[in-house]
């Protein structure tokens, strides 16, 4: 999430596939003949009451993990005594034999569960499976049932400007109905795995994480998850689709396997697709492959541009996501391309999505440096990447940018501390090679950079 962005849930713990006939099977809970939603929710509200419920978390926390470094030396030999914590969220039912769903971040941490109906009756809960990246949990209740529960719609067919209410436990004041419309799709929000938000204004407060966000035939459409701080009607689910996608894989493996390349992206902004000669921006650009991955294994390199899955075109990274991770573990697929200018196809059988994709780790190694290599008249100063630099980044080649003139006009697309891979997508490991590829570059150049453990395409104007 963004730094603007917060999660709904009230914990303060820490923050398509083949689905088993019992879930989510039949039609959503009847409605009166005589419901008319132009004049009353109520007869809705009704009927799906007794699936939507509370949940409360008791768990401890390490509060001196919370502390900056420098002050834990100062702890005593074993730390401070982890506190005790108490978290309130939402949920609903199903399935007819105690199947819950909730967010991940209202039952991360807990010790236990207790989920709380409308009708006062209280039932301890076990976590089934979780999935932190996703933020979904689905939860089994410790009694048998029968249970009312809530039918997942097709949320891919709702649409902005549809009518929806978000039912849940906010503040801890119980079972709490608000009304809205579906005010956009597709939200993308900064460190979620989940790059397709619904987003509403039917207000959601904290303690609404997890609760259904519904459509007025009594289908389920979204789980309400997060708000944005300062905002007082702009919230966002997890759509159905999604939840739908990931539940047996919870029941069965206790997490999401989602399929996996092996690959980090970008989007094409107009300086990329002026400079690299594309005829639009529609199409993900890769920055890297990770080796070992399929990415490697079916032949894709940065600077290639993929424009399809199966045959499915896809316009962004969010589509390219979507199309991979609904996939399974082993299932293959066509990946189409561009490179120089000609398209073409590829297979690759996906792998699962390890839980942490990052660089290699640190290690130690003497630090050489190069005296440096200054391209003038671009006020660029390079150097050769320090040993224990390239191990940490997982890098080799590549050339540390040292400084940038403050009137380059390569001044805030390149840093100090950066490392540039390759211009042109011809691969450099001197400042030298930097310095030709620049001179025959033309008005600007196309370079790959690590910056930390991102890997970017950057355009490099060169007048």
């Amino acid at each position: 999430m963004s730094k603007h962005t917060l999660f709904a849930g009230g914990a303060v713990l820490g923050a398509t596939l083949a689905l088993s006939p019992f879930v989510f099977a039949g039609p959503p809970a009847p409605l009166p003949a005589t419901y008319n939603p132009t004049q009353s929710f109520a007869p809705l509200i009704s009927s799906v009451q007794g699936a939507v419920v509370a949940i409360d978390v008791e768990g401890v926390r390490d509060v001196s993990q919370e502390l900056p470094p420098m002050f834990r030396d100062f702890l005593s030999p074993h730390g401070m005594e982890p506190q005790p914590q108490h978290g309130q969220g939402s949920g609903f039912l199903v399935s007819e034999d105690g199947l819950v769903v909730t967010n991940h971040h209202v039952i991360d941490g807990a010790d236990s569960i207790q989920v709380k109906f409308t009708d006062g009756r209280a039932v301890r809960a076990k976590v089934l499976g979780s999935d932190a990246s996703l933020d979904i949990a689905l939860l089994k209740l410790q009694d048998d049932g029968p249970y009312t529960f809530l039918t997942l719609g097709d949320s891919d067919k709702a649409e902005v400007g549809d009518w929806v209410l978000a039912m849940g436990n906010p503040l801890g004041l119980g079972y709490t109905v608000t009304a809205g419309i579906l005010s956009g799709k597709g939200r993308v929000m900064d460190d979620a795995a989940n790059e397709d938000f619904l987003q509403t204004d039917a207000a959601i407060n904290p303690g609404n994480s997890g609760g259904p966000l519904m459509a007025l035939d009594g289908r389920v459409v979204g789980m309400n998850t997060a708000i944005v701080r300062g905002a007082n009607a702009v919230g966002f689910s997890v759509p159905a689709n999604l939840i739908r996608g990931a539940l047996d894989d919870l029941r069965e493996r206790g997490h999401v396997a989602r399929g996996f390349i092996g690959i980090a992206t970008q989007p094409l902004d107009e300086d990329l697709v002026k400079a690299m000669g594309l005829a639009s921006n529609e199409g993900v650009l890769v920055a890297s492959v990770q080796p070992g991955t399929p990415g490697e294994e079916a032949g894709l390199a940065a600077g290639d541009v993929i424009v399809s899955v199966d045959d499915l075109r896809v316009k962004d990274p969010v589509e390219l996501v979507k199309a991979v991770s609904r996939r399974a573990p082993g299932d293959a697929v066509k990946l189409g391309f561009l490179r120089e200018g000609k398209e073409r196809t590829v297979k690759a059988t996906l792998i699962e999505r390890p839980d942490t994709v990052s660089a290699a780790g640190g290690g130690e190694g003497a630090e050489e440096r190069d005296p440096g290599d200054r391209v003038g008249e671009l006020g660029l100063e390079l150097g050769s990447v320090p040993a224990a630099m390239a191990q940490a980044r997982g890098v080799s080649g590549g050339v540390l940018v040292q400084s940038v003139a403050p009137n380059s006009p390569l001044a805030g697309r390149l840093k100090p501390g950066d490392v540039v891979l390759s211009v042109n997508q011809r691969e450099v490991s001197s400042p030298k090679q930097v310095a030709e590829a620049l001179k025959n570059a033309g008005d600007e150049a196309v370079a790959l950079v690590a910056r930390g453990e991102v890997r970017r395409f950057v355009v490099l104007p060169l007048k």
